[in-house]
């Protein structure tokens, strides 16, 4: 945009390309913001439900940030092709001139039009360049296809690098569309439809496609028309780490709050429609606003993250993890034996007991914890079993605390 000395790239944009650049602004800034929130996510002190909305916002701007990188792109190329065949066509008019008055003229029209010329190249060589170095930043899987072979025409450098990791397929000008959008075995012709959309409607984005057994990526294509060549534009950005992002806690690895509600309120329905049971244990992470307050949150994350890695390592994968909350855990399992998920829970206490010891803390490392089983007369929906178990929890945790009135705060 501003232009550069170290990649020879000039700057000098026309107002067409700078209102576009413009334009696109908001939706880069918007983007930064995002990535700067989710990065900093643990020091604004939001809870990880704020994630989501995050990289909502990132995926809501990308589109917009795309489709004006598109138009920047296809602008240069415009400006360009517009400056080539100025520069032809004067070029044309000097040298006719220049061989009718060649005798008499030479120094006054040959010589100052073959240096006009030159620097008109020049300039056309910049854009060029300028052209390809954006093609290779655009922040995404770039390729552009021959509409009437589907084979290669150009790509950027991200994309040989994704297309060996994603398929084991080294792209080239000979790789076609159909090895690329290869699909699954369960979705025949992947290609052929995806062609036909192209076809009709010309332009689209942020088309989900499952490009292979386990990648799914966003599409989005536009029909570019360059002189009588026909030419397709591909843009593919990995979703699956956006879907992994959106319903696992990065902290604990367990189920985020919306994913692990989902999963509740499905199993909450299966029992009650099969008359099976679901317990729940409410879990909380006793005297962590104290640790943040008292020795920092490095210490506050590195206090979560042993007590996640203990629990995921004691209870086995019939029990499935959810991070409720900033302090809040929720373990659900299917059928269970009240005795067995009791035991569970009460060597989680001290495992962690034993780790607080061993690493010198100068806080006891425990946890408060209460259970609620379905059925039962009280529990309508999968809510009232947390409400149950929450309270079951705080009676837990006051227990605790009137049999140890010293101890630091809970």
């Amino acid at each position: 945009r501003y232009g550069s000395k170290e990649m020879h790239l000039p700057g000098d944009n026309s107002a067409e390309v700078n209102a576009l650049y413009e334009k696109m602004e908001p939706h880069y800034q918007a983007i930064i913001s995002s990535v700067d929130y989710i990065l900093n996510i643990a020091e604004l002190g939001q809870g990880q439900s704020a994630l989501l909305d995050y990289v909502l916002k990132i995926r809501a701007n990308e589109t917009e940030f795309l489709k004006y990188m598109d138009n920047i792109v296809f602008q240069y190329d415009h400006e360009s092709n517009t400056k080539l065949f100025h520069l032809q066509v004067l070029e044309c008019t000097i040298l006719g001139i220049a061989l009718l008055v060649l005798a008499f003229e030479w120094r006054i029209v040959f010589k100052p039009a073959q240096r006009e010329i030159k620097a008109g190249f020049d300039v056309m060589k910049k854009n060029e360049e300028y052209l390809n170095q954006l093609f290779e930043t655009v922040p995404t899987v770039t390729i552009l296809f021959d509409a009437a072979t589907l084979k290669v025409v150009k790509f950027n450098a991200m994309a040989v690098q994704v297309m060996e990791d994603w398929l084991g397929l080294c792209l080239n000008e000979e790789t076609t569309f159909a090895e690329i959008m290869r699909g699954v075995d369960c979705e025949a012709n992947l290609s052929g439809r995806l062609l036909e959309k192209i076809a009709a409607e010309k332009e689209f984005s942020n088309l989900e496609v499952g490009i292979a057994e386990d990648k799914i990526v966003l599409m989005s294509a536009k029909t570019i028309i360059s002189g009588e060549r026909k030419l397709y534009l591909i843009g593919l950005s990995d979703i699956t780490t956006l879907k992994q992002v959106a319903t696992f806690d990065s902290m604990t690895s367990m189920l985020n709050r919306r994913a692990g509600l989902e999963l509740l309120n499905y199993l909450f329905e299966e029992c009650s429609k099969n008359e099976t049971k679901l317990a729940l244990c409410f879990i909380d992470i006793d005297r962590l606003k104290f640790v943040n307050d008292m020795y920092g949150h490095q210490e506050g994350d590195w206090y979560i993250k042993n007590v996640a890695q203990t629990i995921n390592a004691t209870m086995g994968e019939q029990y499935k993890g959810i991070r409720y909350g900033g302090d809040e855990i929720i373990i659900i399992t299917e059928n269970p034996s009240l005795t067995e998920f009791e035991q569970k829970i009460q060597a989680i206490g001290q495992t962690l007991y034993r780790i607080g010891h061993d690493h010198f803390k100068p806080y006891k490392m425990s946890i408060s914890h209460g259970f609620a089983v379905y059925p039962n007369a009280a529990a309508k929906y999968a809510t009232d079993l947390i409400e149950e178990a929450d309270m079951n929890m705080y009676e837990h945790k006051k227990a605790k605390k009137a049999a140890r009135p010293t101890e630091g705060v809970c």
